[in-house]
């Protein structure tokens, strides 16, 4: 799963990059930025399901709800940081980070059901 979410992300990633040449600096920033943050979030969660998925039920769902409590709170003082000492366009980077979460969310939703649907087929 892992492997995939990093193929989307690259490509999602790479079109971003392209921003810098078509609107100002100050707003790409904010949109890459954003972005960024998003992937790099839904990352750690692959990587969580994709290391701990064949360990015991009780210790995958610890693990992966610590992970997501770690990784919000982690994500919010970043946020905090960001908006509060830089000087990125909020909007920007407040748009961009909501769409790429969601979009990121999905297809993680998307990926994990198949391999829940494996885990079931085999049983």
């Amino acid at each position: 799963m892992l492997k995939k979410l990093v193929k989307v992300n690259i490509g999602i990633h790479f079109f971003l990059a392209l921003s810098f040449f078509l609107i100002p600096t100050f707003q790409a920033l904010g949109l890459i930025l954003g972005a960024l943050i998003s992937s790099i979030s839904i990352l750690v969660s692959a990587w969580v399901i994709d290391t701990f998925w064949e360990r015991e039920w009780g210790q995958f769902n610890k693990v992966f709800f610590f992970s997501m409590v770690g990784r919000f709170l982690i994500v919010l003082i970043i946020i905090i940081i960001l908006l509060g000492v830089t000087k990125i366009d909020e909007i920007y980077f407040t748009v961009s980070f909501i769409i790429s979460y969601l979009y990121n969310s999905i297809t993680e939703m998307i990926l994990f059901n198949k391999i829940l649907d494996k885990k079931s087929s085999k049983q």
